[in-house]
Order: structure tokens, then C-alpha cells, then sequence
């Protein structure tokens, strides 16, 4: 039964954060944060002290994803905290599932945004510019000269999300 209301609230969470992401280009705290807080209540209740940490573990890999990462991927504030959330209210495996799902959606959404733009062959000269800058020890920022600007990430992080959820993969 909690894992029926952690998916509930999850679903709901993640339908808001879209919804406001797109709107007003933000993911808002008073979403995010109470849904964490009752992912790892629901995590105690389901597990105890092992459900509790397996939550955590949800929130804490995301975390460190993105603390690894961020030169790289430039998540925002608002779509690190709502991929955490998602942690905290389905767990540690569920969690990298939904992460690599995400990526993969990120990349795909990116890819029609750009093409749809006609943008590929302009972004893949300026990444590989700044690459080579990167490599010789200049500090850049791989979006540096394009004109495609930042995608919110809610919709990839959404259907990163409903991916793992529609194919169990969390389970295998």
C-alpha cells in the first residue's frame, strides 16, 4: 500500500513540477521538499531503518550524480531537487533506473529540439570548441555559444520517470 501512494504521490509531484517548469521555468521547493520528506516517512513505515535507507541512498546517488557531473550537465537547482525527491519516495534501485532513463530522454528531447531549430551542425561545432578549450585547460561552459539556450529538464526528468515506472526495470 505505500508503494501505491509513494507512485500517487510521485505521479502528482512530477505532473505539478512539469506543469510549473513550463509555465514559469521553475520547480518549486513547496513541491519538492514535502514529498521528500514523505517518501522517507513511507520508506520508515514500508522497511524501518532498511526502507528509510534505501530511501535515502534514492536521494543521496542523485546527489552525487549531479555533484559528479554538473560541469558536464548543468542541472538546475529545481530539477536536482525534484530528481531527488523521486528518490526518496521510490528508492535506491528505482532511482538509478530513473536517472539513466532520463538521460536517455534528455539527450533524445535535445536532439529534436536542436533538429527542430536546425541547430545540430551550429551546437556540435560550438560543444567541440569549447570541448577543446575544456581540454586545454580553459574554463568554459559547453553551451557557450549556442543560440538553442537551456531546455527545462522536468519533461525528460518525467519521462525518465514513467519509463521506469511502465517497465518495472527497478525490479529486474
Amino acid at each position: 500500500m505505500t508503494v501505491t501512494i509513494a507512485t500517487s504521490i510521485m505521479l502528482a509531484m512530477l505532473a505539478v513540477s512539469l506543469i510549473t517548469d513550463r509555465r514559469v521555468g521553475k520547480i518549486y521547493n513547496m513541491i519538492t521538499a514535502p514529498c521528500a520528506l514523505a517518501g522517507l516517512a513511507l520508506g520508515i513505515i514500508a522497511g524501518g531503518l532498511a526502507g528509510a535507507g534505501d530511501h535515502l541512498l534514492g536521494m543521496a546517488v542523485v546527489l552525487a550524480a549531479v555533484m559528479i557531473l554538473s560541469p558536464l550537465v548543468k542541472l538546475g537547482g529545481g530539477d536536482t531537487k525534484l530528481m531527488m525527491a523521486v528518490g526518496a519516495l521510490q528508492g535506491f534501485h528505482f532511482t538509478l533506473w530513473a536517472m539513466l532513463l532520463t538521460g536517455i530522454a534528455g539527450g533524445l528531447l535535445a536532439l529534436l529540439l536542436l533538429a527542430r531549430r536546425r541547430m545540430v551542425k551550429q551546437t556540435a561545432t560550438n560543444m567541440l570548441a569549447n570541448m577543446i578549450s575544456a581540454t586545454a585547460g580553459v574554463p568554459t561552459d559547453l553551451a557557450t555559444g549556442t543560440a538553442a539556450g537551456k531546455m527545462q529538464y522536468s519533461l525528460a526528468i518525467t519521462l525518465g520517470t514513467l519509463a521506469t515506472l511502465i517497465l518495472g526495470a527497478w525490479g529486474a
